[in-house]
């Protein structure tokens, strides 16, 4: 991770755990495991399609484990994000793990309980611009945001209101860039695309404001018909790994005083 985002834009889950559940691989044949299809948007490190196409990320490798422990597998399809809407409405997709609380999804889907990783919306910016502490400073300033993105409801209103603009940019480098050259004084966007950006386009003494953070969670489509059931399995498999990770914990602390 960039050394400017270590402390304020980094993922809550314990890094042991996802390294827990990637070993732990269950008994069963996969091919014969019922399948549920999810989708996911491009949001690195925690989910994204590498070169060949296939889904990869921290929460794409955590939720093949636990649907493996429950008895299902996955099918991934990357979908931007209104797409993702569409389909939980549909039924087209079963889950994405998500943002809860979507005002647009209230009554066509349930969510699983967090995930333990948090996702954090910031505005970046240069060195030298005023700290952000609330939206609302945001109302006059030249804002940068990127295509594909949704942004929680009291930035929509905000940015219907600004007198300028927004410039969406259309991926996480052309943002930067427009900011670097003084197009634009906020660039609105989450902590771990921009960690993924910042190690290939640094900019010296920029900064992440905190505008707004929450879990990450299963969102659960109503139309499936054990749709309850499903976000409850999920729940109960998430539980068991954090169980026997903490329990290996538990187990390595006293090893590593004796050793010392």
């Amino acid at each position: 991770m960039h050394s400017l985002f270590k402390q304020r834009c980094r993922a809550s889950a314990p890094a042991a755990l996802i390294a827990f559940v990637l070993w732990t691989v269950p008994l069963h044949a996969e091919e014969a495991l019922p399948v549920l299809n999810a989708g996911y948007i491009s949001f690195p490190p925690i989910a994204y399609m590498d070169e060949n196409g296939q889904a990869h990320g921290s929460i794409i490798e955590l939720t093949n484990q636990l649907a493996a422990d429950s008895g299902y597998r996955i099918n991934w399809i990357n979908y931007p994000i209104n797409r993702i809407y569409h389909s939980l409405r549909s039924g087209d997709i079963d889950f994405w793990p998500g943002s809860p609380n979507v005002p647009a999804l209230k009554d066509v889907t349930l969510s699983s309980q967090p995930l333990g990783i948090s996702v954090r919306l910031c505005a970046f910016s240069l060195a030298g611009s005023q700290t952000i502490t609330r939206a609302e400073q945001l109302r006059d300033k030249q804002l940068v945001l990127i295509r594909g993105y949704t942004y929680r409801d009291q930035l929509n209103t905000l940015f219907q209101e600004n007198p300028h603009q927004p410039i969406v940019a259309p991926n996480h480098p052309a943002a930067l860039e427009l900011l670097q050259r003084g197009r634009g004084d906020y660039l609105i966007s989450y902590g771990h695309p921009m960690q993924e950006a910042m190690k290939d386009y640094p900019l010296q003494g920029a900064h992440c404001d905190t505008l707004d953070e929450w879990p990450l969670v299963y969102v659960v489509s109503r139309r499936n018909p054990q749709a309850q059931q499903l976000a409850d399995t999920l729940d109960a498999a998430y539980q068991r790994r954090l169980a026997a990770h903490q329990a290996i914990e538990a187990t390595a602390e006293p090893l590593a005083h004796e050793q010392r």
